[in-house]
């Protein structure tokens, strides 16, 4: 994140790059809704796009409790109006215009029925997520299972599997960008974010189907 006197937060992700790389609506006057917040990022920036109220959610856990004082801490520093609240995706209540989900797809266990229960509360949908080169080179909308080999991510799909993936839960797409390479200045010369192994997103928007 980076402050009106230029100062810039540490971290390993420079989300700024892929800020602009996003299928915004306009958020002017809108409620918004950021799930799986973590620092805040993702939030903050809703509001310096003219959302009038932002929610900022994210589930409890000691990962959590660390990214929330680094959230309190940049809330202030940015004299922010943004709200916060510890809650897991499928206990989300509400009414929202707009909700964002950042890179917390691909670790739940059941993302049908998180995006399904974030339909509930919202009525347009911008996700981002980390996607997988390798299947994206296959024409067939697909996942891959436990991509890290150690539980922490359930799915990681290719661009098509991911737009599969939220019209099956009920959202029309309006927008998709294509692969996205994600900002990580430490990994950038790893081979595995050279090759597109890791280090690869997409984002798209969709608004939710009328029942």
């Amino acid at each position: 994140m980076e402050f009106s006197n230029g100062e810039t937060t540490p971290g390993d992700w420079d989300l700024r790059p892929t800020a602009q790389e996003i299928p915004w609506p306009d958020l002017s006057g809108k409620r918004c809704l950021d799930i799986g917040t973590a620092d805040g990022f993702w939030a903050f920036e809703m509001e310096r796009r003219g959302a009038a109220h932002v929610l900022a959610t994210d589930r409890p856990s000691p990962f959590q409790e660390r990214s929330k004082r680094n959230f309190d801490e940049a809330r202030r520093k940015l004299g922010s109006s943004v709200e916060y609240a510890t809650c897991d995706v499928f206990d989300l209540e509400g009414e929202f215009d707009v909700a964002f989900i950042g890179f917390v797809l691909q670790m739940v266990e059941d993302p049908i029925r998180a995006l399904r229960r974030v339909g509930e509360v919202a009525q347009t949908l911008l996700l981002l997520d980390t996607v997988s080169l390798p299947l994206a080179l296959l024409p067939s909308p697909l996942a891959r299972l436990d991509a890290r080999h150690d539980g922490r991510e359930w799915f990681v799909f290719n661009p098509r599997g991911m737009r599969k993936v939220v019209e099956l839960a009920g959202w029309t797409v309006e927008a998709q960008t294509g692969i996205l390479r994600d900002h990580q200045p430490r990994a950038r010369h790893h081979w595995k974010w050279v090759t597109g192994v890791r280090g690869r997103s997409s984002a798209l928007r969709a608004i939710r189907r009328e029942q």
